[in-house]
This record gives C-alpha cells, sequence and structure tokens, in this order.
C-alpha cells in the first residue's frame, strides 16, 4: 500500500475528473523522481540482512523501520527475544551476542500513517510543478527547463541525509 496514494492528492487538490489518468501519471512520475533522488522507496517493504554485533548493537541498512519481523543468531541459530529499537540502531540485551553475525528481517518505510507532513508537502508541490511543466510541453512553450525549487529540495535532502 502506498503511503500516499493518488486519491488522496486527488481530495486535497480537489483534481479535474477529465484529467485524471494524466494527472495519476504524473503523480506515479513524481513519486518515482523522489524517490530517485532520496535513494530508497517511500512505500514499506521488507528487508532481510546480515549484521555483526558490534558493542552490543547492529545497524539496518534502512530508516524507518515499522516492523522487526525476525533476528536470528547464525553462530547459535536462537531467536534474539529482545532488543530495543532506536531508528536505524537494534541494541542488543544480551551481552553473549557480541561478535556473533545476525540475520535481520523487518520491514521498512512509510505507512499512510507515518508519512511526515513535510514530505508529503514535497511531493505535492513537485507534482503541481511536474503538471505545469507538462502543460507548457503541451502549449509547445520555449520555457520548459525543469527545476526544483530550493525548499523542496531542502526538505529532501533532509530525508535522503537519514539514510548516509
Amino acid at each position: 500500500m502506498q503511503p500516499f496514494p493518488f486519491e488522496e492528492l486527488q481530495k486535497i487538490l480537489e483534481l479535474k475528473d477529465t484529467e485524471l489518468e494524466i494527472d495519476e501519471l504524473l503523480f506515479t512520475s513524481t513519486i518515482f523522481y523522489i524517490e530517485k533522488i532520496l535513494g530508497y522507496p517511500l512505500e514499506d517493504h521488507n528487508y532481510n540482512e546480515l549484521q555483526t554485533v558490534r558493542d552490543c548493537k547492529v545497524y539496518t541498512n534502512q530508516d524507518n523501520i515499522t516492523e522487526m519481523v525476525n533476528i536470528i543468531d547464525m553462530n547459535t541459530k536462537l531467536r534474539v527475544p529482545h532488543c530495543v529499537i532506536d531508528g536505524r540502531t537494534i541494541f542488543l540485551l544480551d551481552t553473549k551476542l557480541e561478535g556473533h553475525v545476525l540475520f535481520l528481517n523487518y520491514n521498512a518505510g512509510f505507512l499512510q500513517a507515518t508519512m511526515p507532513a513535510d514530505l508529503k508537502e514535497a511531493i505535492i508541490k513537485l507534482f503541481l510543478l511536474k503538471k505545469k511543466e507538462f502543460i507548457k510541453q503541451q502549449n509547445h512553450e520555449e520555457d520548459c527547463a525543469f527545476e526544483i525549487p530550493k525548499d523542496i529540495q531542502n526538505t529532501l535532502d533532509i530525508y535522503r541525509r537519514k539514510t548516509l
């Protein structure tokens, strides 16, 4: 399920029924464009990783964890029962796991309830800019240069930096 569905955008902007197909394509294009800039999908996905325990903690490759499905100690093949998750860091309560390799199975991304308002606003603004550019191209106007405004770029930079 998309964290920000087209139907919600349609309600917010009161889009015309006659242009829905084009608007939906522009919206999909906007989402793909933002995901390319950020370097990760916005939608909630399942990830599997192998991580080595250092100082009783491991770090996930993905941010915005929505669910930790399973943690398996690959040295003993047993499930790790107790941990604390803080962002991308998983703190392990069992000190015997130090140096062990863990298999992490988790879901990460945004859900409709967890989609940040500033990122949603950036998507809406970028959609409107892409629609404006599309209309200019349809009218064969000369000035069709597309640039992301600084406020949108700053918002996207915040979410891109979180994964570095």
